[in-house]
């Protein structure tokens, strides 16, 4: 009976309370696994170290503030750990928070950090209620990460990803960036309720990998010099969008190379260069999408192929197709009408 009430007392852990301004290395040195860091509020001035097996918690975010030492990442996770209601900010060149193994939970967190606020490379993230601004707000090379509840602003990209899995819903992110919004170069992203706004050059970047994303707004992207200002650029990716609207786009609305796309309930507006423009053999398929705005409203080259239903394009003009690269516009619930390129058809 002794030895069980051991066993759940080690099981429960202590909880180590550290007021502000108390030295926090010292209880950090203390700490094994079970054990709860609370941490009062105003300033806690050094790095919270590798964290494995232990929960950290605040009182709040933005009243608990946690201050990593010049050169110093504000803290390392290689083990299951839990940070809760609190801010973790670290200079620059640094991260304020690296995952790199195990499962960290995250819960009403705010992360800034000189070079990135979050980086994951290994292991599992799930969080809630985040704020993220760095350089990178949030750079992922492997690993899988789930956020929910997220405000993300990046002086490169808020949000950028090499590889492993994402997931994220609800939420914001906003530039402008130097990259885009969001930048994803390779492994599997899914979105769903967010909000890009003023990306930079573009406002979802996609130039590797698999997105999908439903309930998207885009809005706001910027030509620079006449570069750039996409809502969404695709480069030999596969993305699907549904549901979601691209806004205020400086160049086109989309802008595919070489890339597999399939939108579906899209409304998009038509930028200085147009609305959705395929080039490079890329293939679209459209469904029950709307563009407005500057045209061409649908620009298909260089052996694009593209399928469409109920795809409108309110532009002046509507369609430009180079038929003799081999780029082709199926318009599949037009029956009787003739199809772009084909026999007989006019120019365009």
């Amino acid at each position: 009976m002794i030895a069980s009430a051991a066993l759940l007392a080690l099981l429960a852990g202590t909880e180590l309370v550290v007021p502000s301004g108390a030295p926090l290395r010292e209880v950090l040195a203390r700490a094994v696994p079970g054990d709860t860091i609370r941490l009062g509020p105003g300033e806690h001035r050094g790095s919270l170290g590798r964290l494995s097996g232990v929960t950290v918690v605040g009182a709040g975010a933005g009243v608990t503030f946690v201050l990593a030492p010049q050169g110093e990442d504000g803290a390392v996770i290689d083990g299951d750990t839990t940070l809760r209601e609190l801010s973790l900010l670290a200079g620059p060149a640094r991260s304020a928070l690296k995952a790199l193994g195990g499962t960290a939970t995250l819960d009403g967190v705010a992360l800034q950090g000189g070079a990135v606020a979050l980086f994951v490379d290994g292991g599992r993230v799930a969080g809630r209620d985040v704020w993220l601004a760095g350089d990178y707000g949030f750079l992922q090379r492997s690993g899988a990460t789930t956020l929910t509840g997220l405000t993300a602003r990046g002086g490169r990209a808020g949000v950028a990803m090499l590889g492993g899995e994402l997931e994220l819903t609800r939420g914001t992110v906003t530039g402008p960036s130097a990259e885009a919004a969001v930048t994803v170069a390779g492994g599997s992203a899914r979105f769903a309720v967010l909000v890009l706004r003023g990306g930079g050059p573009s406002g979802l970047s996609v130039s590797g990998g698999r997105v999908v994303a439903r309930d998207l707004t885009i809005s706001g992207p910027r030509e620079v010099g006449g570069i750039g200002g996409d809502c969404l650029l695709v480069m030999r990716a596969s993305v699907v969008l549904s549901a979601s609207e691209l806004v205020g786009c400086g160049g086109a609305a989309v802008e595919a190379s070489r890339a597999e796309l399939l939108l579906d309930g899209v409304d998009a507006g038509g930028g200085s260069v147009g609305g959705f423009v395929f080039t490079d053999q890329t293939r679209a398929e459209l469904r029950a999408t709307l563009v407005t705005g500057r045209g061409p409203g649908l620009v298909a080259m260089q052996g694009a192929q593209v399928r469409g239903w109920q795809a409108r394009h309110w532009t002046d003009p509507a369609l430009w197709i180079d038929c003799g690269s081999g780029a082709r516009v199926e318009m599949l619930d037009a029956h009787r009408a003739r199809q772009p390129c084909s026999p007989g058809a006019p120019a365009r």
